[in-house]
């Protein structure tokens, strides 16, 4: 896996990820707007530092980066969303994620 800048073309994929609202606001908490979130409305995350992760099978990824107080050295990562997978015999996984509301 491999990270690079976000690109404008990248919020299509992104977006696809939250599946239903509960999951949107779990990712986002309304801060992006309401479901479903449109490209336009996902723009705003070109005035942070934002990067996708990719593989060889696309976009896998994608995560923010930005520092409330330019007085503090404090930064703060956000919006972290992946394209979660996970093997039908990793139960443990699969629970895991089940019950962190995936």
């Amino acid at each position: 896996m491999k990270l690079r800048p976000y690109s404008r073309e990248d919020a299509k994929t992104i977006l696809s990820w939250s599946a239903d609202e509960r999951a949107f606001y779990k990712w986002c908490a309304g801060i992006i707007g309401d479901y479903p979130a449109t490209e336009k409305e996902f723009a705003f995350v070109e005035n942070m530092t934002a990067f996708t992760a990719y593989d060889e099978s696309g976009i896998v990824g994608f995560f923010t980066m930005r520092k409330p107080d330019e007085t503090k050295n404090i930064l703060r990562v956000g919006f972290v969303i992946v394209d979660l997978g996970v093997f039908e015999n990793n139960e443990p996984a699969y629970y895991c994620y089940k019950a962190a509301g995936f």
